[in-house]
């Protein structure tokens, strides 16, 4: 059982962008905690719409100290970084503002940090499912599912492969002074600026989960990106950044190739994926990203086909995460 003097050591960061269609279900769904957190710092990254007000006025009535902070728009990144500054928490949650959570997901994740068997943890994070616009529910998790004997620990060399905390920043719960010591998110990154802090993260310290749903993504039109050509270069941002960080240290894992592939495939002929492919990821990466291929884009084709035939044989989770993709169409 989790005292309330626990709670009052949570700060809740919400950074929100034109926010005012969901930001008050995303504030309810932190009152309605089983036990609160101290205080919600909401960061208004440039907001155009009502926002603002719309906060302002819920503060009035919220029995949570609610602590409104307005900024020149500068991205996720930026609104989150802001919101660390401000928190004297001993713990930091992050909910994005359309997302929503289970009323229990604080004191679960909570229960963990106090009876954890890991003495350096530093990040609890949980299950998810999607929901639309409406709040219904549309699918489960069929990324990566929740892996007890792999994902917990010291986890950044499994966790390199691909991001298996999925539920974005809405569903973790991270220690506050661990970003004394891996830095705040890279401001720089416009594409899996979560990914590269888990990363950071699990480089240093040990993770844990809860196995349960505790956090509902919302996808929406206004909260998806559609130009695929914008998106990729972003994406190619992030593993410059890793081929570069972990060069001598560690393998690229096969899976970025395959991913990069995929995309470029996904959106032959109508896309020149291919081309921003050779004109943003430096010569050397470029290489040693298809190294088992001689470097060679072209020839790496047959060998993802038939990485995507073996998955299929021997890696039973791969059918429902491939089915789940299709089915959604990968979001």
């Amino acid at each position: 059982m989790i005292n309330d003097s626990t709670y009052k050591k949570i700060d809740v960061v919400i950074p929100v962008y034109n926010g005012e269609k969901f930001i008050l279900q995303a504030l309810n769904s932190v009152a309605h905690q089983t036990l609160p957190p101290n205080k919600i710092i909401v960061v208004d990254d440039g907001s155009t719409d009502n926002t603002y007000s719309v906060v302002l006025e819920y503060a009035k009535t919220c029995s949570l100290e609610i602590k409104i902070i307005k900024q020149e728009n500068g991205g996720l990144s930026s609104a989150r970084n802001t919101g660390i500054k401000e928190s004297m928490g001993e713990f930091i949650a992050f909910l994005d503002a359309d997302d929503i959570w289970d009323k229990n997901k604080l004191e679960e994740q909570m229960n963990v940090c106090q009876t954890t068997e890991f003495e350096n943890l530093a990040l609890v994070y949980c299950d998810y499912d999607v929901i639309d616009i409406n709040g219904n529910t549309q699918y489960r998790n069929y990324k990566a599912p929740l892996d007890k004997k792999r994902m917990r620990g010291m986890v950044f060399e499994k966790l390199l492969e691909r991001n298996q905390i999925t539920s974005s920043g809405s569903g973790v719960l991270i220690k506050r002074n661990v970003f004394d010591v891996v830095g705040f998110f890279d401001e720089n990154l416009k594409y899996a600026e979560d990914f590269d802090m888990w990363l950071r993260i699990a480089q240093k310290f040990e993770v844990d989960f809860v196995a349960k749903i505790l956090v509902h993504i919302r996808k929406h039109n206004e909260n998806m990106t559609f130009d695929p050509s914008k998106t990729f270069e972003k994406e190619l941002t992030f593993y410059s950044k890793w081929m570069s960080t972990i060069d001598g240290h560690y393998p690229i894992p096969l899976l970025w190739s395959d991913k990069i592939t995929y995309r470029i495939l996904a959106g032959f002929p109508q896309n020149n994926l291919l081309k921003t492919l050779r004109a943003k990821l430096p010569a050397h990466q470029y290489k040693k990203m298809f190294r088992i291929t001689f470097g060679s884009f072209y020839l790496y084709l047959p060998v993802f086909l038939i990485r995507q035939i073996f998955n299929l044989i021997f890696y039973p989770k791969y059918i429902s995460i491939l089915f789940g993709f299709i089915k959604n169409k990968g979001k």
